[in-house]
């Protein structure tokens, strides 16, 4: 008698479509069939404790042979084809097994491998190890339910299967491990070649820099592995003790990034190769398709221009005939004029007042006699206190994330990051309130007026008229003669001096501005599968919405200048509140789609000021030379953000700069309140998310980027990266096992 049971840890996650699939979900599968393959047990309670302990026992040898044989994995050397040699040597049949020498082994009859799969052994160990694909097969064969072609494309020829039996009394048990060949760049969340890498928040994904490790902000949360060459820092308030690390390295053995191949990149595109010297323009639809425009490169050029004029070098003497008016005589004119000739007297009137005497008037005004004593009564408000609750605006300090979300930082600043905001405060106050009136008697002292009667000696004038003279000028009409010169035109010959001129030539240089000019429109479909587009020039917009698996790879720069949503056939987006930042960053239950979007720069990929002020980003980004970041900023040789993106440059690349800024392509910095992303940043220089400025009085503000972040990990991008996107020479376990299969009994 005997039982064959199965129990599988872990799970695999959600995973999306393509060939890729049933390999890195074959083994939860095919043993999840397996559970069928049962046969009752009738034991007394003494064999089941003795069967329970020998099965404990077999585990435990398997599993330990199974961690032997990674060990002797993860330490293997690898060749210019990135392949792994122990993997390569075992698979080959170089240390026993079935593989290469045909040759079986002695097990029982359960244990042996179908027809047509074989098995190497690892070097030094027991464990057996399988093409991927064929460890299918194998698990398919003991339920006696073989399988057909699995990956006839051989899409998974870099995954394998380590397999580990244990054995103790009549008890065998099996632990597998699905093992890829090379780690994807876009396993990690933030990978950093050069330069201290700056965390915050709880990003969740692999983290690794190449450098140090800096943790700002408290109340940090790291679930995932965190792992650094040059040991962890804290800055910004963050401590050991405020800071959740799960499982951390400091002293890491470094990850080169120098993989990237942009010439094999070039060859493995099979969607678009764009035309030498030219930009692109790319859009995203959410229908599969990506429109691409390419533009000529702006630049300046020192034109040379040229314009002649004339000079004087001397003069010279000629004689030349002129028309003149030349005076032939005179002639007597008559004319007349207005003469004084003398005066005469003249008499007029003159009229005036003199006063003559006064007269006496009688008036009247009103003057104040006296006073008289009057009684008044009015209404006098009773006042009281009460209590009410009062409003009143103060100023508060709000960081700008509550640390769930997680971001790259940059700047030397300490505390928590946050602005100060006006906001409305109720508190208890006393108020002063009328609760009545009573009457009150008063009285007043009121004046008492009186006419009275007054003269006054008024003068009294009279007109008189008078006879004066006076002396006026006497005018005459009188005729006078004068002599007027006559002239007539005539021909004489004079001299004059006229200048020589030369003509020459002045030849100057002004710098031209030569804007970008459209040269064509593509339409790229994305294929089932998926796909590569290579750009020879700079991506220099980057945004829409992705239907599909695809790598872009851009040979200089490229500028994300907008949202980048992963969407499905329906219009679903994969992510919920990409533009909200008030609300949690999560899985759209409805989204049924594959897209997976890597972005492959050998310069800069930069998040640029025309993103919208919330900001979605679903790619894998990966800058072999430059950096990730936001723009307007230079990194220096120690790794710190400087805001001036000239800065450090050589003449030439700053003109190169100049005529992109000159454009629409401008490059600054910006402040936004929000990015929120699906994917990785993998950044050979330092990667800079949000620059972190100090106030006065203590505080921290965001000075450039983005002020808050929150970020998701990917966990498809482990084992379903996208289309060639580049690898770390090391292999990477998957998640969804060990697998623990279990027979009592050989029979």
């Amino acid at each position: 008698m005997h039982e064959t049971r199965f129990i599988r840890r872990g799970g695999a996650r959600h995973s999306q479509r393509g060939t890729i699939l049933g390999v890195v979900l074959f083994i939860a599968t095919a043993v999840a069939a397996l559970a069928a393959i049962t046969s009752g047990r009738v034991v007394t309670e003494t064999k089941m404790q003795r069967t329970l302990e020998q099965e404990t026992r077999a585990y435990s040898e398997a599993y330990a042979q199974l961690q032997m044989a990674l060990n002797v994995v993860n330490t293997s050397a690898y060749n210019d084809n990135n392949e792994n040699l122990e993997l390569k040597s075992s698979i080959e049949g170089g240390h026993g097994g079935t593989a290469g020498t045909g040759e079986g082994e002695k097990v029982a009859e359960w244990l042996q491998d179908p027809e047509g799969v074989v098995h190497g052994k690892i070097r030094g160990t027991d464990v057996r190890v399988y093409r991927g694909k064929d460890y299918l097969k194998r698990l398919a064969d003991l339920k006696d339910k073989p399988v057909g072609n699995v990956d006839p494309d051989n899409d998974s020829r870099s995954y394998y299967v380590l397999e580990a039996a244990g054995r103790s009394g009549r008890t065998t048990r099996l632990v597998s491990a699905l093992v890829r060949e090379n780690q994807p760049f876009s396993s990690f969340v933030f990978f950093q070649n050069r330069h201290p890498l700056g965390v915050s928040g709880a990003p969740r994904g692999l983290i690794h820099s190449n450098d140090a490790l800096a943790f700002y902000f408290p109340n940090g949360d790291y679930t995932d592995g965190v792992s650094a060459v040059n040991g962890f820092e804290y800055e910004a308030g963050a401590t050991q003790g405020n800071t959740s690390i799960n499982d951390g390295n400091p002293e890491a053995t470094e990850i080169r990034l120098d993989e990237a191949d942009f010439d094999e990149l070039k060859t493995k595109a099979d969607l678009f190769v764009g035309d030498t010297d030219l930009d692109a323009d790319m859009k995203l639809y959410d229908d599969g398709r990506v429109r691409i425009r390419q533009y000529t490169q702006p630049r300046w050029e020192q034109i040379e221009r040229t314009y002649e004029y004339e000079v004087i070098t001397g003069y010279e003497t000629d004689t030349v005939t002129e028309t003149q008016q030349v005076q032939v005589g005179t002639t007597t004119e008559t004319r007349t004029r207005t003469v004084q000739t003398g005066t005469t007297t003249e008499e007029y009137e003159y009229t005036y007042q003199v006063q003559v005497g006064t007269t006496t008037e009688t008036r009247t005004r009103t003057v104040q006699t006296g006073t008289v004593t009057e009684e008044r009564t009015r209404q006098v408000p009773i006042y009281d206190t009460r209590t009410v609750t009062c409003t009143r605006q103060v100023r508060i300090f709000v960081p700008y994330d509550d640390g769930s979300g997680g971001t790259a930082v940059g700047g030397g600043a300490e505390g928590v990051a946050g602005e100060y905001q006006w906001v409305t405060e109720e508190y208890e106050c006393e108020e002063t309130y009328i609760s009545g009136y009573e009457t009150e008697t008063y009285t007043v002292e009121v004046p008492v007026y009186e006419e009275e009667t007054y003269t006054v000696e008024v003068p009294v004038y009279e007109d008189r008229t008078e006879t004066r003279t006076r002396e006026v000028p006497v005018y005459e009409e009188e005729t006078y003669e004068v002599e007027v010169p006559v002239y007539e035109e005539q021909e004489v010959q004079v001299e004059q001096e006229s200048p020589i001129y030369e003509t020459r030539e002045y030849t100057y240089f002004e710098w031209q501005h030569f804007p970008p000019e459209l040269q064509s429109t593509d339409w790229v479909t994305i294929p089932e599968k998926g796909g590569t587009i290579y750009i020879e020039g700079r991506i220099t917009k980057l945004r829409g919405e992705l239907n599909g698996r695809l790598t872009i790879v851009g040979n200089e720069k490229v500028r994300v200048t907008g949202s980048i949503q992963y969407v499905d056939d329906d219009g679903d987006a994969a992510m919920v509140n990409g533009d909200d930042y008030g609300q949690e960053y999560g899985r759209n239950s409805d989204y049924n789609g594959h897209s997976v979007l890597g972005v492959i720069a050998r310069d800069d990929i930069l998040f640029t000021h025309n993103m919208p002020r919330n900001a979605e980003i679903n790619a894998t980004l990966l800058s072999a030379t430059g950096r990730v970041g936001i723009s307007g900023f230079e990194i220096s040789e120690d790794g710190e953000p400087v805001k001036n993106h000239y800065y450090g440059l050589e003449w030439e690349e700053t003109l190169v700069e100049a005529a992109y800024d000159y454009t629409d392509y401008k490059t600054k910095t910006f402040r936004k309140d929000s990015l929120r992303r699906l994917g990785g940043i993998v950044s050979n220089d330092r990667i800079l998310e949000t620059f972190i400025g100090q106030r006065n009085d203590g505080t921290a503000f965001v000075d450039a980027g983005f002020k808050r972040g929150r970020m998701r990990y990917d966990y498809n991008l482990l084992f379903n990266p996208p289309p060639n996107f580049v690898e770390v020479p090391r292999p990477v376990v998957t998640s969804i096992v060990p697998i623990y299969f279990v027979r009592n009994g050989d029979d």
